[in-house]
């Protein structure tokens, strides 16, 4: 081999070297740069989730222990059979004539997890009726809480009262009962302030994740928003309703947003270890913007009324199991110009589900 060739073979395996050395040092440069980006992702991500807890705990859920202990554990699953009912009656200007629809009334299970101070859940109605759509996403500390809420109904009604609905001065009796011509839909949601959180809590009657040692009330301070949707079409009722039904209520959509400050008081007795019972009425004063769509227009109208959250709760918690039952109401009215609305809906729950994932931080304390 001539000197000029072995010089050419060693020019070309010095490169090669280099350059198998150049990426492995880039891919181990990379990967340490991976690594270190993960570990300071994941310790500022830490650190901010630490940070946040501290903030709740300190801040939002202040608890006095003699009166209300924490929960032991960060996981819950629940499951939780619901029954529920809607009415809604429409009043013409003079009170002359109205008319009052519902819904079949819902049979539901669901399924349910909570993470602390979150809880989600899916429900599932047992009649299969996918014309209803029920949607709750909660948020509960000891100070504070939140509520947001979907539903819809597309069919399914049926005329549950009339009234000044005559037949040539005759009052109407017999009528088809079914409705296919109304369908609502309702979003929103209520977020409350409890004045004496320290010593008394709404989680512990409402989501399982406190105990209430001792009997104690509070004050609270509420501040809800809802839209609401009726869609009225009176071609489809009955024959006979028809032929009477005043021009007030043939409106071929209803739609108002409500915004309300509802102040309360609501009041957990403890009547045995581990048992909790709760009674909490919060009426409201709100101001609603709507629009009342005719047939000779559109009117947009806006007034102040009063409406009324209820709530109630029997529940008996271990710490580790729990199973009790709830009842929800929410009343609206609304009254203006040539038409008035009154609507409610109401849940009654029972539920049972249990704790796990034991929260190292919490120290268990027994009082009683």
């Amino acid at each position: 081999m001539s000197k000029h060739a072995a010089h050419s073979t060693t020019l070309r395996v010095a490169i090669t070297i280099a350059t198998l050395f150049f990426i492995a040092a880039t891919q181990a440069q990379n990967k340490l740069i991976d690594e270190l980006s993960n570990n300071v992702i994941v310790d500022y991500t830490q650190d901010k989730l630490h940070k946040a807890e501290e903030l709740i705990n300190t801040k939002l859920d202040e608890k006095d222990s003699l009166y209300v202990t924490p929960n032991l554990y960060n996981m819950t699953i629940m499951t939780q059979y619901s029954y529920n009912y809607e009415y809604y009656r429409f009043t013409a200007d003079d009170e002359s004539q109205s008319i009052s629809f519902r819904p079949d009334n819902g049979n539901k299970i669901g399924l349910y997890a909570g993470w602390r101070w979150i809880f989600l859940g899916w429900s599932f109605d047992l009649t299969k009726n996918d014309a209803k759509k029920d949607i709750n996403l909660s948020f509960y500390t000891s100070r504070l809480g939140i509520d947001l809420f979907y539903r819809r109904r597309d069919k399914g009604f049926k005329i549950s009262s009339i009234d000044g609905f005559n037949n040539n001065g005759t009052p109407i009796h017999n009528y088809n009962n079914d409705l296919t011509g109304f369908s609502t839909k309702q979003k929103g949601f209520n977020i409350y302030y409890i004045f004496n959180h320290k010593r008394f809590s709404y989680p512990a009657a409402y989501s399982q994740t406190t105990n209430q040692r001792i009997s104690a009330g509070s004050f609270i301070l509420g501040i809800s928003h809802n839209t609401q949707v009726f869609a009225f079409n009176h071609s489809k009722l009955d024959e006979k309703l028809q032929a009477t039904i005043l021009p007030q209520l043939k409106f071929n959509e209803v739609r108002y947003k409500d915004y309300s400050i509802n102040f309360g008081y609501s009041y957990n007795w403890v009547f045995a270890k581990n048992c909790l019972a709760n009674i909490s009425l919060t009426p409201g004063i709100g101001y609603k913007n709507s629009s009342l769509q005719l047939k000779s227009g559109k009117e947009f109208l806006s007034s102040i009324n009063f409406d009324l959250l209820t709530r109630a709760a029997v529940v008996y918690n271990n710490r580790r199991f729990y199973i009790g039952a709830s009842f929800v109401s929410h009343t609206y009215s609304y009254r203006k110009s040539s038409l008035s609305v009154v609507n409610g809906f109401g849940t009654i729950n029972v539920y049972a589900g249990f704790n796990f994932w034991r929260n190292k931080k919490v120290k268990e304390e027994t009082h009683r």
